[in-house]
């Protein structure tokens, strides 16, 4: 018979694959953006990247949701941006 229980660490784990899979994804966008945006929005969204990404790994260890709500962020960000100034 096999056990239902589910490994706290294996969700741990979980989020932060999801979370690196949506920072690289809002990067890949962000970078893609300098062909329809001005190249300071650019340059703003990538600061914003690298902060969220060193949050999000810094603060890992205690709170595993943490690459899930920089990888949403950067991403709502974009679209912002990109409704405003493109």
């Amino acid at each position: 018979m096999t056990s239902d229980e589910h490994s706290p660490e294996t969700y741990r784990r979980l989020f932060g694959v999801i979370g690196a899979a949506l920072e690289a994804t809002a990067l890949f966008f962000i970078l893609a953006s300098m062909l329809v945006a001005p190249w300071w929005v650019v340059v703003l969204l990538g600061a914003a990247w690298i902060v969220t990404v060193v949050w999000s790994w810094r603060v890992f260890a205690d709170k595993s949701w943490a690459p899930l709500t920089a990888g949403t962020f950067i991403g709502v960000l974009w679209i912002v941006a990109l409704t405003v100034f493109a």
